[in-house]
C-alpha cells in the first residue's frame, strides 16, 4: 500500500558534492555530538543519521548548503589574513567567546589567554585545533583518513576507555593507538602527526580552565 505521503525524493548529488557533503558531516560529528550539529544546521538528529547511513531520501543539496552556510568565517581582521589568531578572533566576535571555544574545543580561559597573549604553555595544539575548526586545515589519518586537524588534536589528547576520557567511538580509540604506534600499529610506529600539537594530554576541555 503507498504511504499517504511519502517522501520527497530528488535527483541524487553529483559525485563531488555527495563526497563533500559525507565529509562535512562526518567531521561535524567528530568535533561534536550529532545533537550539536543538528542544532546548529536546522536539521534533526534523525536526518543526520539517514545522511550518514546513505538512506536520506528528502533534498540533500539543503543539507549540504546548511553546513557550508554553518562554517565559521576565517575573515581575520587587517593584516591578519590567513593568521589563525585573527581567525579565532574573528569567530569570537561572530559568536561569543565561550561558543569559539566550545567550537575548537578547549575551554574559555584558554582562548581568553591565547587572545590576551597570556598563555603560558606552546599554542601549537592551539593553532592545530583552529586551523582545523576554523579554517579548513586537514591532514591525514592512518585509520579515519582525511580529518581536521581539530579532529586529530581531540583524538591525541583524549586516551579511550574508563581510565582517560571515555570516548565512545571506537574508531577513535583505535586512532589514539595509531597516533603512538601502539598495539597493531607497532611496526608503522607514531603517526607523523602524533604530538604535533606538543602536548600528550588526556584532560577534557572543561579541564583546561
Amino acid at each position: 500500500m503507498t504511504p499517504r505521503n511519502p517522501p520527497i525524493r530528488s535527483a541524487p548529488l553529483p559525485a563531488a558534492e555527495r563526497a563533500e557533503l559525507l565529509t562535512r558531516l562526518a567531521d561535524e560529528c567528530r568535533s561534536g555530538t550529532q545533537q550539536e550539529v543538528a542544532a546548529r544546521i536546522g536539521f534533526s538528529i534523525a536526518a543526520i543519521n539517514r545522511v550518514l547511513k546513505g538512506t536520506y531520501v528528502a533534498k540533500p543539496d539543503n543539507l549540504l548548503r546548511a553546513l557550508r552556510d554553518s562554517a565559521p568565517s576565517s575573515a581575520a581582521a587587517p593584516g591578519e589574513a590567513g593568521n589563525w589568531i585573527g581567525a579565532l578572533r574573528a569567530e569570537c566576535a561572530r559568536t561569543t567567546q565561550a561558543a569559539a571555544a566550545r567550537r575548537i574545543g578547549v575551554g574559555d580561559t584558554t582562548v581568553s589567554q591565547v587572545l590576551s597573549g597570556n598563555y603560558a604553555a606552546s599554542t601549537q595544539r592551539i593553532e592545530r585545533r583552529v586551523r582545523g575548526a576554523l579554517m579548513g586545515a586537514q591532514c591525514t589519518c592512518p585509520v579515519m583518513g582525511e580529518v581536521s586537524t581539530k579532529v586529530c588534536q581531540d583524538v591525541q589528547e583524549r586516551r579511550p576507555g574508563k581510565g582517560g576520557t571515555g570516548i565512545g567511538n571506537p574508531q577513535h580509540a583505535t586512532a589514539w593507538y595509531a597516533c603512538r604506534g601502539q598495539g597493531r600499529f607497532t611496526a608503522a610506529g607514531p603517526c607523523p602527526h602524533f604530538n604535533a600539537g606538543g602536548r600528550q594530554a588526556t584532560t577534557t576541555p572543561a579541564q583546561e580552565a
